[in-house]
């Protein structure tokens, strides 16, 4: 039989760097900046499709983290699709992207695109809210609320705070433990995280949106669903708001 001649990508060059930097700079959860970590590098092509993760004991030894951190972070990516856990025989990448990444549809975000998934959010993130206060675990949603607070302190002093923001609807979504609303979210997540860089904020307006980040974080910390999914329709209607006047200055501007 002839053998192959295509060339066989080098096994990755594993650092812990990435995942500490999360942790330290950005105070995220251990298993969030591993599954950060690793979803990054899946996504780049650094394990091809079918390729076999390092053992859940390598990469914890090589990330410097706990095997629960990384076995958490492991599941999450195969909540997405983009790996496959075949227990007695690892974990195998699945996929470049997620299963539901719909921003691969768009080549840019525009106005009609912010506007689709302002609308899209405000019909999936208030019930998200409500499933995670009665679903999410004491240490999930002490997270969310400690995520709120930073995003508070970030308006406090005038910086932007759009990856807190990003990562705090995440963890509201995993924390709702329903896999197929979490992949329809995490499948717009590129698309978000672009819009909301977009988006001009002003910095009283920055102070009150983290303040309901806050609001939100408490009425999941008190497991108070009607009143979470409550708070997080208003967000998401004030967020719609913003989106309908910046369409409004824009089309003032062109004309």
């Amino acid at each position: 039989m002839k053998k192959s001649t295509r060339a066989v990508r080098p096994a990755p060059k594993w650092t812990p760097a990435s995942v500490n930097d999360g942790i330290r700079s950005r105070n995220l959860p251990v298993y969030t900046a591993v599954f950060e970590d690793l979803q990054q590098r899946i996504r780049r092509g650094d394990w091809l499709p079918g390729a076999r993760l390092p053992s859940i004991t390598r990469l914890a030894h090589e990330l410097q983290v706990g095997t629960g951190s990384v076995r958490e972070a492991l599941q999450s990516l195969q909540s997405i699709g983009l790996v496959k856990i075949e227990h007695g025989r690892g974990v195998f990448v699945a996929s470049y992207r997620p299963t539901t990444d719909i921003s691969s549809h768009f080549q840019d975000v525009g106005a009609g695109q912010m506007m689709a998934l302002a609308e899209t959010r405000r019909v999936l993130e208030p019930e998200l809210a409500a499933l995670a206060a009665e679903r999410g675990s004491d240490e999930e949603l002490a997270e969310i609320e400690k995520l709120a607070w930073q995003m508070e302190a970030e308006a406090q002093q005038g910086s932007d705070y759009a990856e807190l923001d990003v990562l705090f609807h995440r963890q509201i979504a995993q924390a709702a433990r329903n896999p197929i609303l979490y992949r329809t979210l995490e499948g717009v997540h590129d698309l978000f995280l672009d819009s909301r860089r977009r988006r001009i904020i002003e910095p009283a307006r920055a102070v009150s949106t983290a303040h309901y980040h806050l609001l939100i974080a408490q009425a999941l910390r008190a497991r108070n669903g009607p009143q979470a999914r409550l708070l997080m329709q208003a967000h998401m209607s004030d967020m719609l708001n913003d989106v309908l006047a910046a369409e409004a200055q824009a089309d003032l501007i062109e004309e």
